[in-house]
C-alpha cells in the first residue's frame, strides 16, 4: 500500500513538472483568453472580482490553495504564470525552481539581472533572465534559495501590470 502511495505522488509531481513550459500551462498558452483558459483547467476558478487592480488583471488560480500554478490574466488575455509551492515539483526546462539556489542560476543563466527584491531586500533578489523565445523568468530568493518565480510575457503587457523593480528589465528585455 505505501508503495502505490508513494508511486502515486511521484507520478504526479512528474507529470504536474510536465505541463510548464515557457509559453505554456498543460493546453492554456500565453495570450490565450481567460475564458478559454479557464474551460482547459480543472479544479481552478477565476478571482476577477476579488481585486480592483487597473488594465483588467486578476488571476486563475487552483482550488486547492497555492497547490497549482497561479495564472495572471491582463486585459482578459493569459499573460503569466506564477509558481510559489515547492511541494509542486514544477520546474523549468533546466531543473531550476523553487529550492534551487542563486549560484545554480547564475550558472545556467549567466546574463541574469541581479536586482533587489522590493519587499524584502537585502535578504531577497530578483533573478531576471531573458529566454530566446523573447518571454522571461523571473527567479525570486530569499537568502539566495529561490522561493518562487514566474514566466512573463513582455510584448504582451510591458509595463503595466509590474513592479517598478521590473521595469528596467522590461526595458532591457526589450531592447535586445
Amino acid at each position: 500500500m505505501r508503495l502505490i502511495l508513494v508511486s502515486l505522488v511521484l507520478f504526479c509531481q512528474v507529470s504536474l513538472a510536465g505541463e510548464l513550459t515557457d509559453d505554456a500551462y498543460g493546453r492554456v498558452k500565453i495570450g490565450m483568453k481567460a475564458d478559454l483558459a479557464l474551460q482547459q483547467l480543472k479544479h481552478y476558478y477565476s478571482d476577477r472580482l476579488s481585486y480592483d487592480e487597473p488594465y483588467s488583471c486578476y488571476y486563475l488560480s487552483s482550488n486547492k490553495g497555492k497547490k497549482g500554478v497561479h495564472i495572471m490574466v491582463v486585459d482578459d488575455m493569459v499573460a503569466r504564470f506564477d509558481v510559489f509551492d515547492k511541494e509542486l515539483g514544477i520546474v523549468v526546462g533546466n531543473g531550476l525552481g523553487a529550492g534551487s539556489n542563486k549560484k545554480e542560476v547564475v550558472a545556467i543563466y549567466p546574463n541574469t539581472i541581479v536586482s533587489p527584491h522590493p519587499y524584502i531586500a537585502p535578504e531577497g533578489e530578483y533573478l531576471e533572465v531573458k529566454l530566446n523565445n523573447g518571454n522571461g523568468i523571473i527567479f525570486e530568493t530569499d537568502h539566495d534559495i529561490v522561493t518562487s518565480f514566474r514566466f512573463v510575457v513582455v510584448k504582451c503587457f510591458w509595463p503595466r501590470v509590474y513592479s517598478n523593480s521590473n521595469i528596467s528589465f522590461l526595458i532591457h528585455l526589450a531592447s535586445n
